[in-house]
């Protein structure tokens, strides 16, 4: 999910559902390991039709000559209560280094192998991205300038040897 202040009144919240990712773990040195995501930038969907359209063109996402979002991690670090990732954001073409926290929610055994959740929150300036659109009005910018990206993250690892069948509910 990405957010903008919008309207100088609420945040604007748009999904992106066009989702892949990998994740190269590293058993023996976990901090090392390294993870991609990548966006279909035509996928955001905000409930409006007419503002989805805005988001894809040229002026925001310009998804027609970038048509993904990506994200590299290559850098996970221990912290005080959780983690923090660092990687390469890619957005219109433009890479810029982002950092954020990251919390590591736990891995279980399901009936088809292992689970994994994560968390992370971080923030850009649009006009580091090329994102430079304006309208101002006497009360502030139609559109603020910090994109913020919230992730939640399911990995799944299947296999059956790890799997874990579910218990009868009386």
């Amino acid at each position: 999910m990405v957010s903008v202040w919008h309207f100088n009144v609420a945040n604007l919240r748009a999904k992106l559902p066009g989702v892949t990712g990998t994740l190269e773990l590293d058993p023996k040195k976990p901090f090392r390991s390294t993870f991609a995501v990548s966006i279909e930038a035509s996928s955001i969907t905000t409930g409006h039709p007419r503002q989805e359209e805005f988001m894809r063109s040229e002026s925001w996402l310009d998804a027609e000559h970038f048509p993904l979002i990506t994200f590299t991690g290559n850098e996970i670090t221990p912290r005080d209560g959780g983690y923090s990732i660092g990687g390469g954001l890619t957005l219109r073409g433009v890479t810029r280094r982002v950092e954020g926290p990251l919390v590591f929610h736990g891995v279980v055994s399901d009936p088809w192998g292992l689970r994994a959740g994560f968390s992370s929150e971080f923030t850009v300036d649009r006009r580091d991205f090329g994102i430079t659109w304006d309208r101002t009005f006497d009360w502030g910018l139609m559109a603020g300038y910090e994109l913020t990206f919230s992730l939640d993250i399911e990995l799944a690892y299947p296999d059956q040897a790890l799997a874990q069948a579910p218990q009868q509910v009386i």
